[in-house]
């Protein structure tokens, strides 16, 4: 999110008195702009007064990177001390047009030691704003925290009711809605839990914000982190938030209002519960009158009851390939999406069974348009399918479809060739998206090694196009992060050719058998199926390259657990979906049942069953999710998000194989 820099119209070096609700207060004002402040000569007062209402005009137009160098030419007219508050003034310039890496480089030349304690305090919030947006959550905390660092006389400082208690440098008041905005998205990117902190810091925030525009945001970002938290972890939030027979402090009963609308509509998207639940529209009107004037009524619970409101399809009709090479993983999606309809609750007010119709059609030599002509005619209110990509292509190029419709694989874009004549957002029968795709593993998977603080990563994927494919995929999301990609190799089929492209990649990433301590790579990012990935760790190991982390694709982990076979790949760090990791540790699991009933097509398509099952129940949250109203539903196959294009994006569990076994981390 895009945070406009506050700059104060006061000199750095001058401490105000500010008379505030009839109270005398020592404020320290952090100066960027100033007028009068030492001794210069007029004509050089006159320029920088000029060059600085060119600035302030630059900004409020919304052209940042031209502000900083208006701020650049002022710092190299002045004193030194006076240079450094236009220094900062164009670091925070850089990271409104979002190029973290101009204000890093502009960082690196100022020398830190002169800064005065008011530029310090901006300055440290500078440098945690670069941090966050280069996803670097640890280090944005540090510079946050020397904020609070030194010593100070607290009687003397103002701190309203609803900022923390501190003491160390101080910002003004101006810059606190930066200070919450950028810990917010420090502990959000952190991730899991944390996005309860981060909830905390955006309530402060929305006590200091005034302008409407600014407000409605930031209410969507405390839903969105809220969405993202468990219910269980939901309900022990609001148990522990602080509750007494006095009346609770505002930001408290706000909190607290949050917790529960979110607890209400994370049991709706969790994935465990009837999809087609009528009580919904009774507990948001509950909890409207539980909470009059809750800042969530302002936009937010119109817009969920209408949502809720909407009748699901009663007819659903289900395109698949079930002959040929796609038939597998299509009978496969066929037994879980038709498993997640036998588990559903068919009970109703009026005793009726109120799940959908399915009917299930082969694409096989069908022409996709006729078929789904077809079957829209036949009653279909819901389309899911179809599977094969030229299919899918064929449905993408149709000027518009008649009825929602949920693919199961990916196209490259809607193709621009003016066929499609609405977007998705104005469109009343909208395409959606959903696919195992595994270059989009890949790219979480160099977002987490990245996350763990790695900078030199190799990759190593297979010698065929798919490995190829993968390994474009590690290294553009890696570069995008600024890590640098020092070696990629692809591998071959057999043991002696997989050692020796192991020794070429060690080669040229600078590592030194004689020193096992010397890497010139802090991380692989490997895309292997399981008996490669038994041969290659060994290797590594082998060349003294055994404790660099290895991040992988699901694909290294067969789904089922192997300790004698999988000791081999002992460490290797990899993410999967729920489905495979967490139900290996519940007996009574759906897993367990389908698996039984189908057991031909369980070892082989063990994810497909997965992808069935969530197609299935995300069905009647679509809308809410692409609209960001419901932010992520909990599936078998992963935490899933729907985009502004309509495509479903899946979220990885992630594990550490030990002693053969893959481990969850926690």
């Amino acid at each position: 999110m895009l945070m406009k820099s506050k700059i104060p119209d006061f000199c750095p070096a001058r401490w105000g008195l500010i008379m505030l609700q009839g109270k005398m207060i020592l404020y320290v004002l952090l100066g960027l702009v100033i007028g009068g402040c030492g001794i210069i000569p007029d004509s050089s007062l006159s320029l920088i007064g000029d060059h600085e209402q060119t600035a302030r005009k630059l900004m409020a137009d919304g052209r940042f990177r031209e502000a900083a160098e208006e701020y650049l030419r002022m710092a190299s007219r002045t004193f030194p001390t006076r240079a450094y508050d236009y220094l900062l003034a164009a670091m925070g310039s850089y990271l409104d047009a979002g190029d973290p890496d101009a204000a890093e480089t502009l960082l690196a030349k100022i020398d830190t030691a002169r800064w005065t304690a008011d530029q310090a305090a901006y300055g440290y919030l500078l440098m945690a704003r670069i941090a966050v947006t280069k996803q670097r959550p640890e280090k944005a905390f540090v510079s946050l925290k020397k904020i609070y660092a030194s010593d100070c006389n607290r009687d003397e400082i103002h701190v309203p009711s609803h900022l923390p208690s501190h003491c160390g440098p101080v910002l003004p008041e101006a810059l606190w809605p930066d200070f919450f905005r950028t810990r917010a998205l420090a502990y959000a990117a952190l991730g899991g839990n944390n996005a309860f902190q981060a909830v905390r810091d955006r309530i402060a925030l929305d006590m200091l914000l005034m302008e409407a525009p600014e407000i409605e945001p930031n209410h969507r970002a405390i839903w969105s982190l809220l969405s993202s938290l468990s219910p269980a972890f939901l309900a022990h939030a609001y148990i522990w938030s602080p509750t007494s027979r006095a009346p609770l402090p505002l930001r408290v009963k706000t909190l607290q209002g949050w917790l529960t609308l979110a607890g209400i509509i994370k049991q709706r998207t969790s994935g465990k519960t009837s999809p087609y639940a009528q009580t919904l529209s009774q507990a948001l009107a509950s909890w409207q009158k539980r909470h009059p004037g809750h800042p969530a009524g302002r936009f937010l619970l119109q817009e969920l009851v209408a949502i809720v409101q909407a009748q699901p399809p009663a007819h659903i009709a289900l395109l698949l390939p079930l002959d040929g090479d796609f038939s597998g993983a299509a009978k496969a999606i066929r037994n879980g999406f038709l498993s997640a309809w036998l588990q559903e609750d068919k009970s109703s007010e009026n005793g009726k069974d109120n799940r959908p119709v399915i009917t299930i059609h082969n694409t096989v030599g069908a022409d996709i348009p006729t078929l789904y002509n077809e079957v829209v005619s036949a009653g279909a209110e819901f389309v899911v399918g179809p599977l094969d990509k030229p299919s899918v292509a064929l449905l993408a190029r149709l000027p518009a479809l008649s009825r929602p419709t949920l693919t199961l694989n990916h196209v490259a874009e809607t193709p621009d060739n003016g066929s499609r004549t609405k977007t998705i957002a104005e469109s009343d029968a909208p395409l959606y998206q959903f696919a195992l795709g595994p270059e989009s593993e890949a790219e979480q998977v160099a977002q987490r090694a990245w996350r763990d603080g790695h900078i030199q990563a190799a990759i190593l994927t297979p010698k065929t196009p798919w490995g190829q494919r993968m390994a474009q995929a590690f290294a553009t999301t890696w570069e995008r992060l600024s890590g640098a990609v020092v070696d990629s190799q692809r591998f071959p089929d057999t043991l002696e050719e997989i050692s020796i492209s192991v020794q070429k990649l060690l080669a040229n990433t600078g590592h030194r058998e004689s020193d096992p301590k010397h890497h010139g790579i802090d991380c692989i990012l490997m895309a292997a199926f399981p008996r490669e990935a038994r041969q290659l760790r060994p290797q590594l190991k082998f060349h003294y390259a055994g404790k660099v982390p290895i991040y992988a694709t699901s694909h290294v982990f067969s789904g089922t657990v192997n300790p004698v076979s999988d000791q081999d790949t002992n460490e290797v760090i990899f993410g999967d979906m729920p489905w495979v990791l967490q139900n290996l540790e519940d007996e009574t699991a759906l897993r367990n049942v389908v698996t039984a009933t189908w057991p031909k097509f369980a070892p082989r398509y063990l994810r497909y069953y997965a992808l069935g099952i969530d197609t299935y129940r995300i069905i009647p949250h679509l809308e809410g999710l692409r609209t960001g109203n419901f932010e992520s539903f909990e599936g078998e196959t992963g935490e899933l998000s729907v985009d502004s294009e309509g495509r479903v994006n899946r979220k990885l569990l992630w594990a550490r194989i030990h002693q053969g076994e893959p481990v969850i981390f926690r």
